[in-house]
């Protein structure tokens, strides 16, 4: 991997459990944490968690599931990389780790609006059912316009990929027309006549890494801009709880 690669798989890495909005519910999960330790010692089984606690849990929940998704993005790149970089690229390979990338990625927008359910305190049995999205999606615009917009932007950063998931989903494989041709070519050992198809490959390739890094990317900062924009719920959670 040479250094131009390194530093596009290192874009954004930052875990999300560790931004500045969610700082002030940390000591929260501490004190669940040991109070936790306190019941495993003890032999008992239930937590006597405070309101403000469960929340904290919850919300750091939604987030985890968020950074588990960026890891598994990130992994899909990076096979894509070493892939763009093989002296023998196998577009069959390519397919799978592609397909693999389009299917994880749709699942952002289902993961971003559960966690601003969990930080506005809806139900989680509601959040799950069918139509939570819309639910989510209803009360924050009436209420938080700026929480919708940052809802909206993860939306869009992912909507070119809705229509390949359904296909994969529903009906076929991946496909392009250049990938077509290389698994042709690779098939039925084909005279390609004198065309360099392997250096073709590599680039096709290649693109298909820039695609996939930039759609982490805008990802991880539509993320990161959904957090700031619930920094004041998270705050108000916590000074909801002091004042009691």
């Amino acid at each position: 991997m040479n250094q131009v690669d390194q530093n596009h798989h290192q874009d954004n890495k930052q875990d999300l459990v560790n931004h500045t909005a969610l700082q002030v519910l940390i000591p929260h999960i501490h004190s669940y944490a040991l109070k936790g330790l306190t019941v495993l010692k003890s032999g008992g089984k239930k937590v006597p968690a405070t309101p403000v606690e469960i929340y904290a849990i919850g919300v750091f929940e939604r987030v985890s599931e968020l950074d588990a998704a960026l890891v598994s993005l990130r992994m899909a790149l990076g096979f894509v990389m070493e892939l763009g970089s093989s002296q023998q690229p196998d577009p069959k390979v390519y397919r799978y780790h592609y397909e693999n990338f389009v299917l994880r990625v749709m699942g952002f927008v289902d993961r971003a609006y559960r966690l601003v359910g969990s930080a506005l305190f809806i139900d989680k049995a509601k959040l799950e059912a069918i139509g939570g999205n819309t639910h989510v999606g209803k009360t924050v615009q009436a209420d938080h316009p700026d929480v919708h917009t940052a809802l909206e932007r993860v939306t869009t950063v992912v909507k070119n990929y809705r229509g390949p998931r359904n296909e994969l989903i529903h009906s076929a494989a991946y496909s392009s027309r250049e990938l077509s041709v290389f698994m042709y070519i690779r098939d039925f050992g084909m005279d390609t006549k004198g065309i360099d198809v392997e250096e073709l490959a590599q680039s096709h390739y290649s693109q298909g890494v820039e695609e996939i890094r930039l759609s982490i990317k805008g990802l991880a900062e539509a993320i990161t801009n959904l957090l700031d924009a619930l920094a004041p719920l998270f705050t108000l959670a916590d000074a909801n709880q002091s004042a009691v």
